[in-house]
């Protein structure tokens, strides 16, 4: 990422999360230590933010909870062609009348261009994804909850009566990481939602690129038991596929180029 792009990626970063930390945004930025602290000294010095002790604060906090992980307009820039792909292909296991629900994400949100001529019950956390279903003929719930703007999720930490009233046929879910140990997340609140949604499905559908394959959460949301089906990109290395197809997990793969898509069965 180029100077300019982490200088506005910061300052809108500080713009919803008013304090951000030296380590944050080496992570969500992909960038140096060096890199990231000239930054904020530039910034600061421009006047555009203020500098203190680990990280950056804006000029005019507006305190509110967060979650742990990207903002969303952040992690939609990342890999995108291969999220489309695997958007592209997940959507491809869809029917026309069936349930479903789509957790919020980057990778799921890009399915909402493959679901405008469907006719199909959606349940999702995410705004984003319920707001571009709006203008098709799809059939549209949101869960209650708390509104996380970051990341355009709906979370609540309580039962839901949406939720338990709901029967999905299939769920696609993104994640931090998947594994041999199943999906990871890195954040609690993340954790306790997704695993209500899951609940309410017959089959787990896990839409993660081949980057995702190899990051490691402390946080687990389901075990593999739980998933039917992966849908990944073609740069996944075949050490990190092995543990999933010998758990009899259904590997799609998508390629990014000519959003061809080949199945493997474990």
């Amino acid at each position: 990422m180029i100077e300019r792009e982490r200088h506005r990626m910061i300052i809108k970063l500080l713009a919803s999360r008013s304090i951000v930390s030296v380590k944050e945004l080496v992570e969500l930025l992909d960038s140096s230590e060096a890199s990231i602290r000239r930054d904020i000294n530039a910034l600061a010095e421009r006047g555009e933010i203020k500098r203190i002790r680990g990280g950056a604060e804006s000029l005019h906090p507006r305190y509110e909870a967060h979650l742990v992980g990207s903002p969303f307009e952040l992690s939609q820039q990342i890999a995108a062609p291969e999220k489309r792909a695997i958007a592209r292909a997940a959507s491809g296991l869809i029917q026309a009348n069936d349930s479903i629900i789509i957790t919020g994400g980057t990778t799921t949100y890009a399915m909402v261009e493959f679901l405008g001529r469907l006719e199909i019950d959606v349940l999702t956390n995410s705004f984003q994804i319920a707001a571009q279903l709006l203008a098709t003929s799809n059939r549209i719930t949101l869960p209650g909850g708390t509104i996380y703007r970051e990341q355009g999720l709906v979370l609540s930490p309580y039962p839901d009566n949406t939720i338990a009233n709901f029967r999905a046929t299939k769920l696609f879910v993104g994640c931090y990481g998947f594994n041999r140990f199943g999906i990871m997340e890195t954040d609690p609140l993340i954790v306790h939602s997704t695993t209500a949604l899951l609940d309410r499905a017959e089959e787990i559908i896990v839409l993660a690129d081949s980057r995702k394959l190899q990051q490691r959460s402390a946080m687990i949301v389901a075990p593999l038991s739980r998933i039917s089906t992966l849908v990944t990109d073609a740069e996944a290395r075949p050490q990190d596929l092995d543990a999933l197809r010998s758990a009899g997990i259904k590997v799609i793969i998508a390629e990014v180029e000519q959003t061809t898509v080949r199945t493997e069965t474990g």
